[in-house]
């Protein structure tokens, strides 16, 4: 019986075509069937490497190497790095070659880096030079990636990918779970959705409807579940907002008072959920005459709104 190789070299032979473990590439990006290793992205190092060769470094000031830095070496690798992760040699490699132009160095000449690439890589405000690491502008290009798969409802591809990959809810972490059968691209996006845009969503409270009360950030920078006063059960961290919420009232503070402090009792009363505001607009303005509200002052939105004369695009 026939080995791999020899069956595959058996094949070729018989039909003239040439064997290859390569497929190719497509629009700039390598057609993956194998796993990915350090020389998958090669070209990507070469194609820095060879720019880095190219310029005359010696007669450049220091503020001109970290130009040309941020506006090409940095630029290079984007759209490859737009769609899948790459290996932490080739990230590692890729600033490899950055850090060597801003100092000088060549492969004829060594010179001293004066300060650390972690600081090199703080942004200015922070007394570094605001250069990106590769590794996170890598992984902050796939999470913008699985934010439009999460988010676009009309592009083609987002809903192929979400019905195949059988996407759930941001808030349902199963789908998320690794599983050795997922494709490298995919790997690389449920990376960016995990470690990058679910620590780091938020929420704007809207009618409340989707809104976890206890355990999503929407009040603040932290969810409310961090600052509680006192233990919350299982049951009650699920509640969503509109629950809590009891119409023509506000907040229904006899479930919330006993497990926040009094500052989040203040933050929680300049805060309104939308579905009760609908009734309340409904008796300010009859249907026929509301207009935008945000798209004019607010004494020229009364008299347009109020006037018994006034046009809007529904009639008098």
């Amino acid at each position: 019986m026939l080995g791999s190789r020899e069956l595959s070299s058996a094949v070729s032979a018989e039909n003239g075509i040439q064997a290859t473990k390569e497929l190719g590439r497509y629009r700039g990006m390598p057609i993956l069937q194998k796993r990915i290793n350090k020389e998958t992205f090669g070209t990507v190092l070469e194609c820095m490497s060879s720019k880095h060769a190219g310029w005359k470094g010696s007669m450049l000031s220091l503020a001109g190497h970290i130009t040309l830095t941020k506006a090409v070496l940095g630029s290079i690798p984007v759209h490859t790095m737009s769609s899948i992760r790459l290996p932490e040699s080739t990230t590692r490699a890729l600033d490899h070659v950055s850090r060597d132009f801003i100092w000088g160095s060549t492969l004829k000449a060594r010179k001293q880096h004066l300060i650390g690439w972690d600081k090199v890589c703080l942004s200015k405000a922070e007394g570094g030079l605001g250069i990106r690491k590769t590794s996170i502008m890598n992984k902050a290009l796939i999470a913008k990636l699985g934010w439009r798969l999460l988010h676009d409802n009309t592009s083609l591809w987002a809903r192929v990918l979400r019905s195949k990959c059988k996407v759930g809810d941001i808030h349902d972490t199963t789908w998320s779970v690794a599983r050795g059968t997922w494709s490298s691209t995919w790997r690389s996006v449920v990376v960016g959705i995990r470690d990058v845009i679910r620590p780091g969503h938020g929420w704007v409270i809207g009618d409340g409807q989707r809104v976890d009360f206890w355990t999503d950030k929407w009040l603040g920078n932290s969810p409310l579940i961090d600052e509680v006063v006192a233990e919350v059960s299982e049951g009650v961290k699920r509640m969503k907002a509109t629950k809590l919420w009891l119409n023509g009232t506000g907040w229904d503070m006899g479930r919330i008072a006993p497990f926040v402090s009094d500052d989040t009792k203040l933050e929680l009363a300049a805060v309104v959920v939308d579905k009760a505001m609908a009734g309340i607009w409904q008796r300010i303005v009859p249907r026929g005459k509301k207009q935008a509200f945000f798209a004019m002052s607010c004494l020229e939105w009364m008299y347009v709104n109020f006037s018994e004369n006034a046009m809007t695009e529904n009639g008098p």
